[in-house]
C-alpha cells in the first residue's frame, strides 16, 4: 500500500450538501476497493486561478488515502467521468516525503508549544516586553549595567 493525496474541485454551481456527497462518492470508492482514508477536508469554495471550463471558481476537497498503484487508475477515470468534477490531481507520497512531513509536524508542535510558554506572563521582563537575562541564583546583576556580581543571601 502506497500513500497518496487526491486534490479536485467540484463545480462551483454545485450544492454544498452534493458536494459533500461527492466526497463521500469518492472516499467510498477508496475504501470498497482496498484503500484507507488517511484524512479528507473540504476546503470549501475558493477562485482559481484561471478559468477552468469557463468557471473562476470552484469546491476544493482534499484527500490523502492508503492504496495499491492499480487503484490510482481506476480513481483518475472515476475524476475524469464525473461531470461535476472539473480538475484533479492526485499525488504519491515517497517514504521520505512522510517522514519530512513528520518532522515538520513535530517541530511545528514544538513551536507551538514554545509560543504557548512564551506567551505566559514572563517574570523577566522589563517595561518593553523584552526579555533580561535571568538572575542566577546566589546573585545579582546591578541596575546601572555594571556586570559585577554580588553575593546575595537568600532569606
Amino acid at each position: 500500500m502506497r500513500t497518496y493525496e487526491a486534490l479536485y474541485i467540484v463545480r462551483p454551481d454545485v450544492r454544498d450538501d452534493d458536494v459533500q456527497t461527492i466526497a463521500k462518492e469518492v472516499e467510498t470508492l477508496v475504501t470498497e476497493n482496498g484503500g484507507a482514508i488517511v484524512r479528507s477536508e473540504i476546503w470549501g469554495r475558493r477562485k482559481l486561478a484561471y478559468e477552468v471550463q469557463k468557471f473562476s471558481e470552484g469546491y476544493y476537497v482534499l484527500l490523502r488515502f492508503e492504496a495499491g498503484p492499480p487503484f490510482v487508475a481506476r480513481l483518475e477515470n472515476h475524476f475524469r467521468l464525473t461531470d461535476s468534477i472539473i480538475r484533479y490531481l492526485v499525488v504519491h507520497f515517497d517514504e521520505k516525503m512522510l517522514r519530512l512531513e513528520a518532522s515538520q509536524k513535530k517541530r511545528r508542535e514544538a513551536e507551538i508549544r514554545a509560543g504557548a510558554l512564551a506567551a505566559a506572563p514572563a517574570e523577566h521582563e522589563d517595561e518593553e516586553g523584552t526579555p533580561r537575562e535571568r538572575p542566577r541564583r546566589g546573585s545579582r546583576r546591578f541596575a546601572d549595567g555594571d556586570d559585577e556580581e554580588e553575593d546575595v543571601v537568600e532569606t
